[in-house]
């Protein structure tokens, strides 16, 4: 899965601590008038994008938990993990525009947040990942072997990993244990394609644009329409066309949550892995699947933007306590899965014991939160080193009060 996939230059809940509130936009109307100034992000949906990163990345935490180290955990509450890659898409899709729109105004900028972003997270994940491995091939009980997705040939597959290119067309290479690491290889991608058409021009853009899909191949631009919902989403608020009343919002917020289960039981069947290569027939009904997922999430987000307009929803000690938790959301999708396979191969009693699974699952969050005090939480770092190489300064990429981020 991704994340975490994933994810745009910030931290779920980062710039650490502050609200996600962008500066005020006024718009052209339908007869070409100025529209009343909107704020895409007000410090609710700031809160709700972080915390719905953080339920996405913790679900796909617990599917990978019940295959390895919790196999009584129920479905209900553990079978979302490829839901939640979708989340991730959305939730990407949106920031991306809000920063590209309102923040980073050259391809430079976007590249620098965009960059340092993603290698502030990776490069100490899969350098975590092949410890866990190690330590797992050493002293393990279960070897690595067992699991068929294992990939030893870490050299090999270590520069498609660093270069984002380890999904491109029908290939899926795999950095030793980490399978979750694929979905970077379709979120990169939609970064780069989206900047060909929106920092390009019109013509060139176009051009580069298809060339890079041509590139990246049919499976990884299969999906992409979800991750454009997001945008939809972001592009819709911006131009003040959210104009239903807040009940009525507030209606719709809470019918995506049956909607969403209904999708799933009824039609579940349909979805594939996105990173496996499948018949057109196949691939045509995942892409059907996962889409509504998104289409349901857009919804969500849209409903709860409007129908939280104007008050506060969440508690002060809340909100800081999900700006920090999210703060770590990426580090955590990036790293759980070799850390479990590690302790489930070094302590195979932990799958039976009736508090094996909540340990490891514990452990791999502690684990990455404090990794992500080393990582996540000090992107900036990362954006002064990769500006300082792009000649590019990260000032003009940060907005007030901080903004969020994807993981994907």
């Amino acid at each position: 899965m991704m994340a975490p996939m994933m994810a745009a230059t910030t931290n779920p809940g980062d710039e650490r601590g502050a609200g996600i509130v962008t500066e005020t936009q006024t718009h052209a109307g339908p007869t070409g008038s100025q529209a009343a100034k909107v704020k895409v992000l007000d410090p609710n949906l700031s809160i709700y994008l972080d915390l719905l990163r953080l339920v996405a990345a913790f679900e796909v935490v617990l599917g990978h938990a019940r295959h390895f180290v919790m196999p009584g955990l129920p479905g209900f509450i553990s079978g979302h993990t490829g839901e939640a890659v979708a989340v991730f898409f959305v939730l990407s899709g949106f920031v991306i525009a809000f920063v590209a729109e309102e923040k980073e105004h050259s391809l430079r900028a976007y590249a620098t947040a965009r960059l340092s972003r993603l290698y502030s997270v990776c490069l100490i994940a899969l350098l975590v990942g092949f410890a866990c491995d190690m330590i797992t091939n050493r002293f393990g009980v279960v070897p690595l072997s067992t699991h068929g997705f294992y990939d030893p040939a870490y050299l090999a597959n270590l520069p498609f990993a660093l270069t984002f290119t380890n999904e491109l067309w029908f290939s899926h290479r795999v950095f030793g244990s980490n399978e979750p690491y694929w979905s970077l290889g379709f979120e990169a991608a939609y970064y780069v394609i989206f900047a060909a058409f929106f920092y390009l021009g019109r013509v060139r853009g176009a051009v580069i644009g298809v060339l890079l899909m041509i590139a990246f191949g049919p499976k990884v631009v299969a999906y992409m329409p979800i991750w454009l919902f997001g945008l939809v989403a972001y592009r819709h608020i911006r131009a003040g066309r959210v104009t239903m009343s807040k009940w009525l919002a507030l209606a719709a917020f809470v019918a995506t949550i049956p909607g969403y289960f209904l999708v799933k039981r009824t039609m579940e069947h349909w979805a594939w892995p996105m990173y496996e290569p499948a018949s057109v027939a196949q691939l045509a009904k995942s892409f059907v699947y996962f889409a509504l997922v998104g289409v349901v999430i857009t919804i969500n987000i849209i409903a709860f933007r409007r129908a939280a307009e104007g008050r506060t929803v969440f508690p002060a000690g809340f909100a800081r306590a999900i700006r920090w938790l999210a703060g770590a959301s990426f580090t955590l999708y990036l790293i759980h899965q070799p850390f479990l396979i590690m302790l489930t191969s070094l302590f195979p009693g932990l799958r039976t014991h009736l508090l094996g699974g909540p340990v490891a699952i514990g452990g791999a969050v502690v684990l990455a939160l404090l990794i992500a005090e080393v990582s996540e939480r000090r992107k900036r770092v990362f954006q002064r080193i990769v500006g300082g190489l792009l000649g590019a300064t990260p000032r003009g990429s940060t907005p007030r009060g901080g903004q969020p981020k994807s993981v994907g």
